[in-house]
Formats: C-alpha cells, structure tokens, sequence
C-alpha cells in the first residue's frame, strides 16, 4: 500500500472519469438522434441560404455607403476648392 501513496492526489480526477465518460456518451447519443433528421438538415440548409442572402445584401448597401462618402469627400473637396468671390 505504501508504493501507491503517490495515487493520492489523483483519485478525485479517477473519480469523475466515469461519470464524465458517461456525460460525453450521452451528449453523442443526444447529438446523433438529433442530427439524424431531415427536417432539421433541411432548416439548417434554409437559414444557410438565407444568412448568405443577407450577407449578399449588406455588401451591396455597404457598396452603396461607400460610393456616396466618396461623393461626398468630393463635392467638399470640390468646394474647398472654389476661388472665394470678393467685391
């Protein structure tokens, strides 16, 4: 008994090995029965379709901003530039 003292500090992660194990076989069963669906395979596939959509559409309005600042920083420019008209 005396050779195994150096077990000590490791009996408390021994003791959650099991019960971990059990945690990680139970979420796989869990995952596996739920990912098996079809009608959750098609859901997911739609909101992938969609969020590309949006992803699509917030780069042509960001395309948009970016064309009507560069409008803008010209027409500033442009009148910065103008001669000042004094009588």
């Amino acid at each position: 008994m005396e050779g195994l003292v150096f077990l000590a500090p490791f009996i408390p992660f021994l003791a959650m090995l099991p019960p971990s194990l059990a945690a990680v076989w139970i979420a796989n069963r869990w995952l596996k029965s739920r990912g098996a669906s079809t009608e959750l395979r098609a859901e997911v596939a739609a909101l992938r379709d969609e969020v590309a959509a949006l992803r699509q559409i917030q780069a042509e309005a960001q395309e948009r901003l970016d064309f009507a600042e560069r409008l803008l920083s010209q027409l500033r420019e442009g009148r910065r530039e103008l001669p000042k008209g004094g009588t």
